[in-house]
């Protein structure tokens, strides 16, 4: 009777917890496919809301081109996990996405995360299996190395989205927020003091910009014959 009762109150105690908010960041080289893991097309950003389960999950979607992989790093601290999608039929720049993926996996505010990456492409002709892709991005290396948790799930994007997404994508998700879950207080954690870090720095970055050009107009104002333009850039 008391471990029946204990057994219940437990499930009380699940069932009455809040949902859990989790972002997620997916990434890779422009044309991998994320826009087809039923996420809107994007050119720099774009953002979904999913429920799953416990979680509220909020997923930001940054564009792959290479001018546009700088502004990854301002979502990193956010982020209690990471998605990286893979282009397996793109054998010409496989390269180029190791470099990326380890780029992405040693920046401090993701090392140490889970990491799902998404074999995409799976149904075109010649593209890599799964253990290619591992030898080819010596992900077991790496995600030792930066000490993270990873799954990698070969799929088709393009078979079906929503209820019909790739069932190896849903696995994959699966996957990802249970890792989360299991230390979701510790990630939490990071994830505030993280985020807290990088908007003090961006505050300081605000007030020095704000300090050059205001120091640029007192010069300006003292030599009317300079470009205040040119004054900023000697600042």
């Amino acid at each position: 009777m008391f471990s029946l009762m204990a057994n219940c109150c437990s499930l009380m105690k699940r069932w009455k917890e809040p949902a859990r908010s989790v972002t997620l960041l997916m990434v890779g080289l422009d044309n991998a496919g994320k826009t087809a893991t039923d996420v809107a097309p994007t050119v720099g950003f774009s953002k979904m809301d999913l429920k799953q389960g416990k979680f509220e999950v909020t997923i930001f979607d940054l564009g792959g081109g290479k001018r546009i992989r700088g502004i990854w790093k301002n979502y990193y601290a956010e982020s209690y996990g990471v998605v990286f999608v893979v282009d397996s039929s793109d054998i010409q720049r496989i390269q180029e996405t190791k470099d990326t993926m380890a780029e992405v996996l040693r920046h401090p505010r993701i090392a140490g995360k889970p990491v799902l990456v998404l074999a995409n492409k799976q149904d075109r002709d010649g593209a890599l299996a799964e253990a290619d892709i591992i030898e080819h991005l010596s992900l077991e290396k790496l995600v030792n190395e930066n000490k993270c948790l990873c799954q990698i799930e070969p799929c088709s994007a393009v078979i079906g989205y929503g209820k019909k997404m790739d069932k190896s994508i849903k696995n994959g998700l699966n996957w990802l927020l249970n890792n989360i879950a299991r230390d979701y207080e510790g990630i939490s954690e990071r994830v505030e003091k993280d985020t807290a870090e990088q908007k003090a720095q961006e505050e300081l970055e605000k007030r020095e910009r704000g300090e050059r050009v205001r120091r640029a107009r007192e010069e300006s104002l003292s030599n009317p014959f300079q470009p205040i333009a040119d004054v900023i850039t000697e600042v």
